[in-house]
């Protein structure tokens, strides 16, 4: 069975003046947004709205608000202003009248709540719907502070994660509006409405502090693990050097810091230096966050902390370092540089450089001039320096793989560019010997020009035999003139001796033919 819904109405009793030391917290998504929703679909007056099965949060509604219906979950609660109006409207008529409904099902679906944690510094912030405090201000003082009030206000869903908290500390919450005392928040913890809204709040304390305390809070080092335990994760890697860590901060900085023991706190003392500093902050690009913080174990500092604005540079440390030069022109300075401590950042760095990337830096470069030097030793084979690396490293042709029964080849179309192709001694390829007959001396040299399509053997002198053989169509004195004449200097090749033996038998035949006419003349006079 459904349980009963607890609606919890609070009315605006007084008007709430806010001092600056407050710190309000940082609504989720309004009522009123298209991202409260699924689909991002906004309502109109007749849908009907649906919660989720299960909405551990409590909902602030606005003042006036028009619906179809609710569809209520199985657990969960409204938070209303006494004042407040809810207008219910029905009819699928008038529905289609309006034009801001868009669903077909006439249902808008609200999203799941976010819970906040307490102890996140992201939950809050100094100004009523502003950003997360400043960089210089440590974690621990973005949280509310033991003394501070804290203003939960807004439409939406409202939703606390007290994790590993045991002393739910303020100086007032003001909830909707309404002034919360310290018994009732102690006896709301307790309740269904106190669950839905503070969670694992078994076992927690409620102290207001009205006093004035040295500080945010009372001890600083008993909320740094709480705290940092949210924070860790989204701490930016420091860019720069050996990297300072305040007093109350869960992430090291890139600045300068100045801590002075101070056995009481005065507010004065704290407000004079931060004037001064502001004075030339503007000028030196810096920001400056001056405040006491407080300790049963190591006792009452005044700490100042600069950091650069934007990317660090090392501008708050030459700020401070001149600080301290001409501390004598300041009375207020001078008053702290004796006794004060102070801590510096590095140079600035680049945490993204690691250790690894400048490895891989290294060996590309490496591998780079080793292909270099390869490509050198390559086609300038007769440098002395360049000559030691052995050949098979830049040469190809000498590549083997026997594992493969592979053998890099070359391409002949490309022997005749390449004067080395008749060498011997390359291993792995067998050298090309292009070669021509001079027919007048009998050499047998290397052609000027190699060219692959026409390697040849040399040729020897025909014999008297096979000029006869031709059916003795050459006389003698054919014969004993071409002996007289001298031979021209052809290089021949397999080509020519082709051409040369084709007109050999063309002779042939012709010398046949011309025997068998003779012939048959003959034995016609005979008869």
């Amino acid at each position: 069975m459904m349980k009963l819904l607890s609606f919890f109405a609070v009315c605006l009793s007084f008007h709430l003046n806010v001092v600056l030391a407050t710190k309000f917290y940082r609504e989720n998504l309004g009522f009123n947004q298209p991202s409260f929703w699924v689909e991002d679909y906004k309502p109109c007056q007749m849908d009907v709205m649906v919660f989720p099965e299960h909405y551990p949060a409590v909902l602030s509604l606005p003042q006036n608000i028009s619906s179809g219906g609710f569809i209520l979950p199985l657990d969960g609660a409204i938070l209303m202003n006494e004042e407040a109006t809810i207008q219910l409207s029905a009819g699928q008529d008038q529905r289609h009248k309006d034009a801001s409904c868009e669903s077909d099902e006439g249902h808008a679906y609200l999203q799941s709540p976010t819970i906040r944690k307490w102890f996140d510094p992201n939950t809050w912030s100094a100004v009523a719907g502003g950003s997360p405090l400043a960089s210089p201000m440590p974690e621990l003082e973005r949280i509310p502070c033991d003394d501070e009030p804290v203003i939960i206000r807004g439409t939406g869903s409202l939703s606390f994660d007290l994790e590993n908290i045991e002393d739910l500390r303020m100086g007032q919450l003001f909830l909707a509006g309404s002034s919360i005392s310290k018994m009732y928040l102690e006896e709301l913890l307790t309740r269904d409405l106190g669950q839905l809204l503070f969670h694992n709040a078994e076992n927690v304390r409620v102290e207001y502090y009205r006093g004035e305390l040295c500080g945010c809070h009372k001890n600083f080092d008993r909320l740094i693990e709480p705290v940092c335990h949210n924070v860790e994760e989204q701490c930016e890697p420091p860019h720069c050097l050996s990297p300072v860590l305040p007093y109350g901060s869960c992430c090291f900085i890139c600045g300068a810091i100045m801590t002075t023991p101070s056995s009481y706190c005065p507010e004065a003392d704290r407000k004079s230096l931060l004037d001064y500093l502001n004075q030339y902050s503007d000028d030196e690009n810096v920001n400056v966050y001056v405040d006491y913080v407080g300790s049963d174990n190591f006792g009452n500092f005044l700490q100042t902390i600069i950091t650069d604005r934007g990317v660090f540079h090392g501008q708050s440390v030459d700020f401070m370092q001149r600080l301290l030069e001409h501390h004598n022109d300041s009375q207020v300075v001078a008053k702290y540089a004796s006794e004060s401590r102070f801590k510096y950042a590095g140079n600035p760095h680049n945490p993204n450089v690691s250790f690894a990337s400048v490895l891989l830096i290294l060996f590309c470069m490496a591998l780079v001039g080793v292909v270099a030097i390869i490509m050198l030793a390559h086609y300038m084979p007769e440098n002395p320096y360049l000559n030691r690396i052995p050949q098979w490293i830049h040469d190809p042709r000498r590549w083997r793989w026997h594992h493969l029964g592979l053998r890099l080849r070359r391409q002949l179309q490309f022997n005749r560019l390449d004067n080395s192709g008749s060498r011997r001694g390359v291993s792995g390829v067998e050298p090309l010997s292009v070669l021509s007959y001079d027919a007048e001396s009998g050499v047998v040299r290397e052609r000027a020009f190699d060219n692959p399509m026409f390697e040849q053997e040399p040729t020897q002198h025909r014999t008297q035999e096979e000029v006869g053989g031709m059916g003795g169509a050459m006389t003698e004195d054919s014969m004993h003139k071409s002996e007289m004449r001298p031979a021209p200097k052809v290089e021949t090749g397999e080509l020519d001796n082709c051409s040369l033996d084709a007109e050999e038998q063309e002779l042939a035949e012709i010398n046949l033919d011309s025997s068998e006419a003779e012939s048959e003349g003959e034995a016609e006079t005979k008869e």
